[in-house]
């Protein structure tokens, strides 16, 4: 009986020492496991790492090529050589890099530069189209005098636009607008709760008023009377509606806005 008990605990011991034993094992591999996902987490990182730095630098390059056809004056060549030949070659030719050339010296010195103010966007980019508009300059063209006026903070940020997209002056400007968070809402607010300024008279605090109504305006595509009635009578509706309602308008508005019968309805 003894020599029976002594091997069942033997038995027993060695069981407990094969489980202890499994355990390791199983806690060596799932360390391991951990370890190689975690290197793979790690080399995956890395390559998207690697192509955004890729891509940033593709984009830096561009935005420099275009600040750099926006800057050389009519006539001279990227060398920096000037002459008579060159003029005439720039007069006869009415290719993009041409133009470029072409109304980057004539706006050099006439466009202003962007203001460190957000809320000051809509009338820069306002003096900016006027002048387009004045020096005739073609639509195609409008992107490659801007990017140079622009801050510091806003040539970081219009970094992250295809090349495609930072050819167009209008997807700059909607984009620089959004990602700064002037959208109508926005407009709106500020219209709202806008105040006299201790050091403002009353006629810049007006002139002020005038301008945020007019940039609300204008995001909302008002242009006659009747659609501004509309508007009005939109907000206010809009301002009665219970917190989840409006929610539920304003979500299914995004951008755009709903005449009164739909938000009504």
């Amino acid at each position: 009986m003894e020599i029976m008990a002594e091997q069942e605990a033997r038995q027993a011991e060695a069981e407990a020492r094969k489980a202890e034993a499994d355990k390791e094992v199983r806690k060596l591999e799932a360390e391991a496991r951990k370890a190689e996902a975690e290197r793979e987490a790690e080399a995956r990182k890395a390559e998207r790492e690697a192509e955004r730095k890729t891509r940033k630098m593709e984009l830096e390059m561009e935005l420099k090529k275009i600040e750099l056809q926006a800057r050389i004056p009519v006539g001279e060549d990227e060398s920096g050589t000037t002459g008579l030949e060159g003029i005439a070659a720039v007069a006869g030719d009415n290719s993009l890099t041409s133009r470029t050339k072409k109304f980057g010296d004539a706006l050099r010195h006439v466009l202003p530069h962007m203001p460190g103010e957000h809320a000051e966007l809509p009338q820069f980019f306002d003096t900016v189209e006027k002048l387009f508009t004045i020096y005739q300059v073609s639509a195609d063209v409008q992107a490659k005098p801007l990017i140079p006026i622009l801050s510091t903070q806003a040539k970081t940020i219009i970094g992250r636009m295809t090349s495609d997209d930072l050819m167009s002056y209008d997807k700059v400007k909607q984009f620089l607008l959004t990602e700064f968070r002037l959208t109508p809402k926005e407009y709106k607010r500020r219209y709202d709760t806008a105040s006299n300024n201790v050091s403002e008279t009353y006629v810049l605090f007006a002139s002020r008023l005038g301008n945020l109504l007019s940039y609300y305006l204008r995001s909302r595509g008002v242009e006659d009377f009747a659609t501004l009635c509309e508007l009005l009578v939109s907000d206010k509706l809009k301002s009665c509606l219970s917190p989840g309602t409006l929610n539920y308008v304003l979500s299914l508005e995004g951008y755009d806005w709903f005449y009164p019968s739909k938000v009504a309805g």
